[in-house]
């Protein structure tokens, strides 16, 4: 699979209602595998017939039989692949994500089973920033922290300053990226704002002081 999020801009309706048997994640998964054509990963091969299971595709000169989970990130599940969906969905559409305690309760999985699954899911989920952030972008700047061990109240030392950028849709929100920055100066700004987000974007932020020199350089 690739980086985008397959879910993005579907809600909990419409995916229930889309994905209720094993058969139709292997059909989508079908669907976006082979959406350019069929070549065999063995002998390059574009010619295939019916494989071993309805949606797999074999080769017709190797013989290669290709499940539509090969390759992806989704390949020799040890549960579902219908739970594995449901894993992805509650990942990518909440907004905290879920740990993989949670994650085990409420499939009753074994936790170390939803840990190793979410990491592979978070490495396919990583940036590889060929596809910056379009359209209208909100930015903004906020600190998080934590209390330090010992010591009453909010500890300084744990405060870190995060800059987030999310695409706004008109059925609700799109990507988003978010980094720890040092100081909300233009400079940290600017470099993150040029490495996510598309020059040809809208980008709305506060007033901050930090945004005024990007406006020669962004929609700002």
């Amino acid at each position: 699979m690739t980086e985008r999020n397959i879910f993005r801009g579907v809600n909990s309706i419409k995916f229930n209602q889309r994905f209720k048997e094993d058969k139709d994640c292997l059909e989508y998964l079908s669907e976006i595998k082979w959406l350019s054509g069929y070549n065999c990963k063995r002998c390059n091969n574009d010619k295939f017939g019916k494989g071993k299971n309805i949606h797999n595709r074999r080769c017709t000169k190797c013989r290669y039989d290709e499940s539509p989970t090969a390759g992806t990130m989704f390949e020799k599940l040890k549960f579902s692949i219908l739970i594995a969906f449901h894993i992805v969905f509650k990942i990518s559409t909440k907004k905290k994500g879920m740990s993989s305690l949670e994650l085990s309760n409420e499939f009753e999985l074994r936790q170390m089973t939803c840990w190793a699954f979410k990491q592979k899911l978070q490495q396919v989920m990583k940036s590889s920033l060929k596809s910056p952030l379009t359209g209208v972008i909100h930015v903004d700047e906020f600190v998080i922290g934590g209390p330090e061990e010992g010591k009453k109240g909010r500890s300084k030392g744990l405060k870190k300053l995060i800059v987030l950028a999310v695409e706004i849709l008109e059925d609700g929100v799109g990507r988003a990226y978010a980094e720890a920055i040092e100081h909300s100066s233009a400079i940290e700004l600017g470099a993150f704002l040029t490495k996510y987000v598309s020059s040809e974007a809208e980008v709305v932020s506060d007033k901050w002081k930090g945004y005024t020199p990007l406006k020669r350089s962004l929609k700002i």
